[in-house]
C-alpha cells in the first residue's frame, strides 16, 4: 500500500472516529498562539453578554406587557354587547368562553370639584357587583368598591383624579355630561358624593370613575351613553373573535371589544418589544462575528498544520469541519451561559433593581406605574434568542473556515 493510500486511509478512519472533533478542541485550546486565544475567549464573553442582555430585556418586555394587560384588562369590559334586551344576560352566560356577565352603563363626561374639571369616563354598575372588578377591588386607596357601590348617589374615582380636584371622600362631585336635544347638545349635571378612590397603577387611574347604574333612569342611560351588558371572557385576547360569532348568530346585537378601544396600544407595546429585540439582536450579530476574527487569526497561525493534513489525504469539507467546530463550540459555550445568566437575572430583575436603588438612594421606578420593576421570562423567547445567535454564529463560523481548505498547501508547506 502507498503512502498516500495509507494517509487517505487514516483520514477517513479519522473522520469516522471524531478526529475532527479531537483537532478543533487541539487548536483551540491547546494552541501556542496566546493572542488567538485571547480573541476566543473575548468572543466567548461578548456573546454571553450580549445574549444575556437580549433575554433580561425581552423577559422584562414581556413583564411590562403583560402586566399592562392584566392592569387593563381586569377593567375594562372585555365585549360590551346593546342593546340590553331581556334574557340576553342568561343567553350569553351559556356561551362557551364567557366567565360573567352582568348589565352595564358607559359615559363620557367630566368631573367638577372645588373650581376644576377633569375628563372622564364613567362605568355604571348594578350595587351588587362591585366583586367582579377585583382589579379596581383590590387596589382601592379609600374604601371599598363593594361599600361605595351600596351607598346611594356614591362615586369612585382614580386617585390621581381625586387628588387633582383636592376631594377627599365625603365631598360632593359634579358629573357632567353632554345630553342630545334636537340637533344640539346640552349639559346634563349629575351630582353625587366621593365614596373612596382607587389607583390600580394605569392611565386609567387618571379617566375612570365608577358609580351605580341606577343613579340614571332608563331613559337617561338609553340618551346619555351606552347601556348594555358586559361580558368578561376567560380568554381576553378572544374578545374580536367572540364578537365575530356573537354577531354572526345574532345580527341584531352590536358587540365592543376591548380592541377597539385599547388595541393601538397594546399594538404599540408589541411594536416596541420587537424593535427591541432586532436592536440587541444585532449586538448579538456584532459578538458572533467577533468569532472570524478569531477563527482567522487561528487559520493563518494553522497554515502549516493544514497543508500537512491536505497532503495526507484530507479533503476541504474535513477541513471546514475542524474549523467550523471551533466556532460552534465558542458559540455554543456562550449561548448557553448568555441564556443561563439571563434567565436568572431576569427572574430576580425586581430584588436586583430594588438594591441598586437602596445604594444609588433613589427610585429608577420613579414617576412609572410600578413599584417593582415585573418580569416575565418565557421559554419559547429564549428558545428564538438562543437559535437566531446560534444560526449567526455558525454563519460567522464558516467564513474563516472555508478560507482554510481553500488555501494552497504547497504556499502553507513554504510559510
Amino acid at each position: 500500500m502507498s503512502g498516500a493510500d495509507t494517509a487517505g486511509g487514516l483520514a477517513s478512519r479519522g473522520r469516522r472516529d471524531g478526529l475532527a472533533p479531537a483537532m478543533a478542541a487541539r487548536y483551540l485550546w491547546g494552541g501556542r498562539n496566546r493572542y488567538a486565544r485571547f480573541i476566543a475567549w473575548v468572543s466567548l464573553a461578548g456573546l454571553a453578554l450580549g445574549v444575556l442582555v437580549l433575554s433580561v430585556v425581552v423577559s422584562v418586555m414581556n413583564g411590562l406587557g403583560e402586566e399592562l394587560r392584566s392592569r387593563i384588562l381586569g377593567t375594562v369590559p372585555h365585549a360590551l354587547v346593546t342593546p340590553a334586551a331581556p334574557g340576553l344576560a342568561a343567553s350569553l352566560r351559556s356561551v362557551e368562553g364567557v366567565s360573567a356577565v352582568y348589565p352595564f352603563f358607559t359615559s363620557a363626561g367630566m368631573v367638577a370639584g372645588r373650581g376644576s374639571v377633569v375628563p372622564v369616563t364613567l362605568f355604571g354598575m348594578e350595587p351588587g357587583d362591585g366583586g367582579l372588578l377585583p382589579r379596581v377591588n383590590d387596589n382601592m386607596t379609600t374604601g371599598t368598591l363593594t361599600g361605595a357601590l351600596k351607598q346611594p348617589a356614591a362615586i369612585v374615582l382614580g386617585e390621581p383624579i381625586a387628588r387633582h380636584l383636592g376631594l377627599v371622600a365625603g365631598d360632593p362631585v359634579a358629573l357632567v355630561v353632554s345630553e342630545p336635544a334636537g340637533g344640539s347638545v346640552h349639559p346634563k349635571i349629575k351630582r353625587f358624593r366621593l365614596a373612596g378612590t382607587f389607583a390600580i397603577g394605569a392611565e386609567l387611574d387618571h379617566y375612570l370613575v365608577l358609580t351605580r347604574r341606577d343613579g340614571f333612569t332608563g331613559r337617561e342611560r338609553r340618551r346619555l351613553g351606552t347601556d348594555g351588558v358586559r361580558v368578561v371572557l376567560a380568554e381576553p385576547l378572544e374578545a374580536d373573535l367572540f364578537a365575530d360569532e356573537l354577531t354572526g348568530d345574532y345580527p341584531s346585537l352590536s358587540v365592543e371589544t376591548w380592541h377597539e378601544n385599547y388595541g393601538e396600544l397594546f399594538q404599540a407595546v408589541r411594536i416596541e418589544k420587537a424593535l427591541m429585540f432586532l436592536l440587541l439582536l444585532l449586538v448579538v450579530a456584532v459578538a458572533g462575528f467577533n468569532i472570524v476574527s478569531g477563527q482567522t487569526v487561528l487559520v493563518s497561525d494553522k497554515r502549516g498544520d493544514i497543508a500537512i493534513l491536505r497532503t495526507m489525504g484530507a479533503d476541504g469539507r474535513f477541513i471546514v469541519r475542524v474549523f467550523l467546530l471551533q466556532g460552534v463550540t465558542i458559540a455554543s459555550a456562550g449561548i448557553a451561559a448568555g441564556i443561563l445568566l439571563g434567565a436568572l437575572l431576569a427572574e430576580n430583575i425586581g430584588y436586583l433593581v430594588g438594591a441598586v436603588e437602596s445604594w444609588l438612594g433613589f427610585s429608577m421606578l420613579e414617576g412609572s406605574y410600578f413599584d417593582v420593576l415585573p418580569s416575565l421570562v418565557l421559554a419559547e423567547d429564549l428558545a428564538v434568542i438562543a437559535g437566531l445567535s446560534w444560526l449567526l454564529c455558525v454563519l460567522a463560523s464558516w467564513i474563516p473556515a472555508r478560507r482554510a481548505a481553500r488555501q494552497n498547501p504547497v504556499a502553507g508547506l513554504h510559510a
